[in-house]
């Protein structure tokens, strides 16, 4: 008997950011003999993404050769994207995880920013365009975010700047996306890392990792 390869973890980072935040953890668990990839959301040359329909089409590119089976994995503004994705790429999706992230509406769609958030972010805007996330709240947010320099300065190069539409876009939900989910299990199965904070799958890529493993349906 031919034992089933192992489905491969897609690492799905946020619009706001890059690729980048998600790469220490995808290495930690390929150094654990499991597959991970991560792909970009980005443009040409890091160019903003190309709207949720981009995005998904982003993902189902990078994914195309792949025969084994998916776990899909989407931290913040990802997670929102998960249920698309998962419509559209051509294997098995075994399920869906979504890391400090908001949770798509079961049917119809999900804003991708709640109104009040956009009344908060529109100043920001010069002729259409916000600047890069790392601005939003602050000079010092991304510090205490990210207080290793080196990593720090490799995220910020990558954020895009997004158009404020990106912000305005709906997503819709396909029909039974969240039953997506192991069929021993009612609910979704939630893990609680203590003490972690937005960008956690760049600074603490072990704990990551233990965690996408024990989720893992």
């Amino acid at each position: 008997m031919i034992a089933a390869r192992e489905p491969v973890f897609v690492l799905v980072h946020s619009p706001l950011v890059g690729p980048g935040t998600w790469w220490p953890a995808a290495r930690e668990l390929e150094r654990r003999g499991r597959p991970a990839g991560v792909p970009s959301l980005l443009g040409s040359g890091g160019a903003p993404p190309c709207g949720w329909r981009g995005c998904v089409e982003a993902v189902r590119h990078a994914t195309r050769l792949l025969s084994e089976s998916l776990v899909l994995v989407g931290h913040s503004g990802g997670g929102l994207l998960l249920p698309v994705i998962a419509d559209a790429v051509a294997q098995p999706v075994k399920g869906l995880i979504f890391v400090d992230s908001g949770i798509p509406a079961r049917a119809g769609e999900t804003a991708f920013v709640p109104s009040a958030f956009l009344d908060q972010f529109r100043p920001l805007v010069v002729d259409g365009i916000l600047p890069p996330w790392s601005s939003w709240f602050g000079e010092d947010a991304m510090h205490e975010l990210v207080p290793d320099a080196v990593l720090r300065s490799a995220l910020l190069r990558e954020m895009p700047r997004l158009p404020f539409a990106f912000l305005e876009q709906r997503i819709p939900s396909p029909i039974g996306w969240s039953r997506r989910r192991p069929p021993r299990q009612r609910g979704w199965s939630v893990e609680v890392i203590t003490e972690a904070q937005h960008l956690h799958i760049a600074m603490a890529p072990e704990a990551v990792a233990d965690m996408l493993l024990r989720l893992e349906p």
